[in-house]
């Protein structure tokens, strides 16, 4: 036989050899795929540190925003191209497992806490609870924060005002405080969100801090809370407390208001504070926060909420062993420590007593005692986004409307949700 001939076919099964051991390789290999609900979120070394550990599970990410996923998720598993693991508002995870979009990690969990117990003591109760519904857990909430008042408290100072308010009208009263003061430009009392385009993570922990209550996940507006949250809105308009364009500002839009030194209070989450410090470092006496103002003689009925930003396992999944090292790898302090440090608290204990943190986030000791008595979100099982539709309806209401009985805006609402809960 000829050389080349014999070459050539030396050469054809190595080549087949190839294919078969690639072949070989790439059945071993699980594909998972992650649906970020943010980049902030996404881990400095994209994976590279677990890939290293885990050659045989590859891991694939995207971007998904939070308020998109529970729609998303729907087409993605009609198509059946659902992802494994998906990260959501904690609100939403009710509506999601009653729909059937989740399945259960409690047996990987378990696994979890046998196998890797170091990592497990690290993470907080929130982990779970804010990843659950109906006894069962669904994921693991890695980074969990509430929403607080932020205040100038420079301005309060050149206001003569003293003490931090801590009640509805206290608040309003400060407003208008700061609202008077010269600053070389116009000043107003109070930064809202007025846009369609955002949930209302902003209002509800407001409304529950004012003793709002909830029947079966549907807000009770038809009650004295539910018209003192929305006279309080009316009026930041109607006395020209907040900015006269607010019925368009988005989360941006308020906060460049309060960052930029034209509004002196907010409600806002700590993740904010991140980027608020580096322009006006905290405790300077230039700014502060406290919990959520209360009403008048009802400070016993007022709660704060969690919210949450869990990783959840999809019904779609059939990778639970490689779901349960991605959950484990996210939860570790040197992968969660970035995002902790720039963006979201976590629920990471080690992370959130290391000195690093405390160094960027010199405001979390004092966070600390305030976050302990947040509640659960109380979410309506199976039509809470059709909830949250209602009450943006209402946000902009209150705010293009400020002169209206907020009794009848508040019983006509109350309509609406009952409707929507219904469906």
């Amino acid at each position: 036989m000829d050389a080349s001939i014999r070459k050539r076919m030396a050469n054809a099964v190595l080549a087949t050899i190839a294919v078969v051991v690639l072949g070989s390789v790439l059945a071993q290999t699980t594909e998972l795929r992650v649906w970020f609900g943010r980049e902030n979120f996404i881990p400095a070394d994209q994976f590279a540190t677990f890939h290293a550990e885990h050659p045989d599970i590859r891991v694939n990410f995207e971007v998904i925003r939070l308020e998109d996923v529970p729609t998303q998720l729907i087409l993605a598993q009609r198509a059946g191209q659902a992802p494994d693991i998906v990260q959501i508002a904690s609100h939403t995870v009710p509506q999601m497992a009653s729909s059937g979009l989740l399945q259960s990690i409690g047996e990987l969990v378990e696994r979890w806490q046998a196998e890797m117990p170091d990592s497990y003591a690290a993470l907080a109760p929130i982990t779970w609870s804010a990843a659950s519904y109906d006894g069962e857990v669904y994921g693991a909430s890695l980074f969990n924060q509430s929403m607080y008042l932020f205040y100038r408290s420079d301005w309060l100072a050149e206001a003569g005002i003293m003490e931090t308010p801590r009640t509805l009208d206290e608040v309003l009263s400060a407003a208008r405080a700061m609202s008077t003061l010269p600053a070389g430009g116009d000043r107003i009392g109070f930064s809202v969100i007025g846009t369609a385009n955002v949930p209302p993570v902003w209002e509800l922990p407001l409304f529950m801090s004012l003793g709002g209550q909830f029947v079966d996940g549907v807000p009770q507006l038809d009650s004295e809370a539910g018209y003192a949250f929305i006279d309080f809105y009316q009026t930041l308009m109607r006395e020209g407390l907040a900015h006269p364009d607010s019925l368009a500002w988005d989360p941006g839009e308020m906060r460049a208001a309060v960052i930029g030194g034209r509004a002196g209070m907010m409600i806002e989450g700590e993740h904010i504070y991140v980027p608020i410090h580096e322009q006006i470092p905290y405790g300077t006496g230039a700014w502060s926060f406290t919990l959520l103002p209360h009403r008048e003689g009802a400070e016993s009925e007022a709660r704060y909420i969690a919210l949450g930003f869990p990783f959840l396992m999809t019904a779609a999944s059939e990778n639970g062993d490689a779901v349960l090292k991605v959950l484990e790898y996210l939860s570790r302090p040197d992968i969660l420590m970035n995002v902790a440090l720039t963006y979201q608290p976590t629920s990471n204990l080690r992370v959130a007593e290391d000195p690093r943190y405390l160094a960027a986030k010199p405001w979390a000791l004092d966070i600390l005692p305030l976050f302990e008595q947040v509640v659960q979100f109380p979410a309506h099982p199976s039509n809470q986004l059709e909830i949250m539709d209602v009450l943006v309806e209402l946000r902009q209401e209150m705010l293009a409307n400020p002169t209206a009985d907020p009794v009848d805006m508040a019983r006509r609402y109350q309509v609406l949700l009952d409707e929507a809960a219904s469906r």
